[in-house]
């Protein structure tokens, strides 16, 4: 037997001990293949593409999630990281990949967290899911995240990466929630890679301690032991590592009466330099495939993945054929992409077809009026906002979106509720008219209740019949019972309406000059005390938002008089005007520019109504 050879050695880990005692289980090799330029990783792609094929709808929302293999590498990595702790803090060597898990282990555990966070379950489940072996179940993108990781041995590089999904994509098209799931799924992926690693050096850290253990107990050990210690190493796939460190530990100058175990290796180990020279070579790759995937980790939160996945969508180039998108924040940018997945889903059309009929729509609209290019007006402007895509997937033109995509769908049953949704949204007065109902209904309900709550009090203190002064006083409590249940309904309202945020441009690198600001502070000027420290209040402004097309002024009035002119509005006037040419000397405008600080003063007009200037 195997087993009871370990009683030789009191030094061998409790970890050690458990793994050797059970049944061998099967350590997968990493995700890591040939590497791939960006010509091999084009070609790569487009077959990818055409290989994968995709279960139906419902084989997708009922396929298994990926969150318990995630659960059982970070179990796996702590077993793991446990040993090469206890073996670093015993004074054995630690290799320089193990020593990447155990200083950036937190940034491991940290993944858990923002993998759920970055694919919810619903989400996951709308993912197209792939229907052939070995990933039949998962998502379509964690086969594109393994083949990315594997030929690139887990780094990530932006150009690579964006070529690799445009040729994928020449064959077959990702949707926007796909795509916007890579950044998760290549944490998942790389985490199952990590794990792998682990695995394989911490038994191969069990290989050195179990040959370390022989060496200690070299004089105790018989040709019986040492061949039931091999075996049992290679029963567990560990003979190589074993053999290794045994020739690694072989004395330089022999003894006279050397131990077993030496001739027991030069015997059962006879390639030793060999051997050693391929360990060399395993663990510099391990170190750097370590090394790769944890600076990979911690990039992943640092990189602008909108930088990179908004230029490889079909259906977002086709919305930046408008000018008015280019123009928008990231976060509305992003409002505009998911109402556009909504759509999608609604009318069951593909996300392309629906970027598409928004564009043809938002230039059908006509040629811009002139303006600040990708303004976004209101109701009173709806011509101009319906050149941009917001309007049609945001705002009021998404009910004739809708339906123009519905009149082109093969169901009859999303046809039908398209068409009945576009209705409703051509017609916000029929959807305003019925939550105004509600809501007077809720008011009148509540307050019945509460008066209803009353009386039966009332009744219950002997109180029968309800006289004329108590149906006045009945009357008269309803007015403050009515607003405690208006306070209640907007407190219910407040606390369960989505907020919806407004529209906004992109202005990171600066305002541009169509969209020049002008800051102004309303203020009187009474005194030169107060100009000064409103001129103080000008100049903060202005160094708190350095920006070339933006002016700060004083939108300034003069004090309530008797008559329009007062004997000393002259020098306060001159005063403020002296301080703001003073404000322009020190912080002087562009070549060319306006003056970057203004006053702008009214002067006193009759007010009926008050009788005074």
């Amino acid at each position: 037997m195997a087993l009871p050879v370990l009683a030789h050695f009191e030094s061998l880990s409790p970890y050690a001990r458990t793994l050797l005692s059970r049944p061998r289980v099967e350590v997968q090799p990493p995700v890591r293949s040939e590497l791939f330029g960006a010509q091999r990783f084009a070609e790569h792609g487009r077959s990818l593409a055409r290989a994968q094929s995709v279960q139906d709808d419902a084989a997708t929302r009922a396929a298994p999630p990926f969150f318990p293999r995630v659960d059982e590498n970070l179990a796996s990595l702590r077993g793991a990281f446990d040993y090469i702790a206890l073996t670093s803090r015993n004074g054995r060597y630690v290799s320089p990949a193990a020593e990447w898990l155990l200083d950036n282990f937190h940034l491991v555990e940290a993944q858990l967290q923002q993998i759920r966070e970055g694919v919810p379950r619903g989400y996951y489940a709308r993912l197209p899911k792939l229907e052939t072996a070995p990933l039949a179940g998962l998502p379509r993108v964690y086969g594109i995240a393994w083949a990315y990781v594997a030929h690139t041995d887990s780094v990530l590089n932006a150009e690579l990466f964006t070529t690799f999904l445009d040729a994928y994509q020449d064959v077959e098209e990702l949707t926007l929630g796909e795509l916007w799931a890579l950044p998760t799924t290549l944490r998942v992926v790389l985490l199952e890679n990590l794990r792998r690693m682990a695995q394989g050096i911490a038994e191969q850290k069990i290989a050195r301690e179990l040959a370390h253990a022989a060496w200690d107990a070299a004089d105790r050990l018989t040709t019986a032991d040492l061949d039931a210690l091999f075996a049992l190493a290679r029963a567990h796939g560990l003979e190589s590592t074993f053999c290794t460190q045994l020739w690694q530990r072989l004395p330089v100058e022999r003894p006279s009466q050397p131990p077993p175990l030496v001739a027991w290796t030069e015997r059962n180990c006879p390639n030793g330099p060999g051997l050693i020279a391929e360990a060399q070579a395993e663990q510099a790759a391990a170190n750097l495939t370590v090394g790769n995937i944890i600076t990979t980790l911690r990039l992943i939160g640092q990189v602008e993945w909108a930088d990179l996945i908004e230029p490889v969508s079909r259906s977002l180039r086709v919305l930046r054929e408008l000018p008015s998108f280019g123009q928008e924040s990231e976060g509305t940018r992003q409002q505009i992409t998911q109402a556009m997945e909504r759509v999608a889903r609604a009318t069951g059309r593909t996300e392309r077809a629906v970027a598409e009929t928004v564009l043809r729509l938002a230039l059908a609209a006509g040629d811009p009026a002139p303006g600040p290019p990708g303004a976004l007006a209101g109701p009173a402007d709806a011509p101009a906002a319906a050149r941009t895509a917001g309007y049609h997937l945001l705002g009021q033109g998404r009910g004739a979106l809708v339906l123009a995509l519905a009149t082109r769908s093969p169901h009859p049953a999303v046809r039908g509720r398209a068409k009945a949704t576009a209705a409703a949204m051509r017609d916000p007065l029929t959807g305003r008219d019925a939550r105004l109902t509600m809501y007077v209904l809720a008011i009148v309900a509540g307050t019945a209740l509460l008066l209803a709550a009353v009386v039966q009090g009332l009744h219950r203190r002997g109180i029968a019949e309800l006289d004329g002064m108590t149906l006045a006083a009945l009357a008269l409590l309803a007015w403050p019972l009515s607003e405690a249940v208006i306070a209640l309904i907007h407190r219910v309202t407040a606390e369960s309406t989505r907020v919806q945020t407004l529209p906004r441009l992109d202005f990171t690198h600066g305002i541009p000059a169509a969209h020049r600001v002008l800051v102004a502070l309303p203020t009187m000027l009474t005194s030169s005390a107060g100009n000064a420290r409103l001129a103080h209040r000008l100049e903060l402004h202005w160094l708190a938002n350095r920006e070339d097309h933006a002016q700060f002024a004083l939108l300034s009035d003069f004090a309530d008089a008797d008559q329009a002119t007062c004997p000393g509005d002259a020098g306060l006037l001159a005063d403020a005007l002296g301080r703001i040419a003073l404000l322009n000397a020190r912080h002087p405008p562009a070549t060319g520019g306006p003056p970057r600080f203004v006053l702008l003063h009214r002067p006193r007009t009759w007010c009926a109504t008050e009788r005074r200037w």
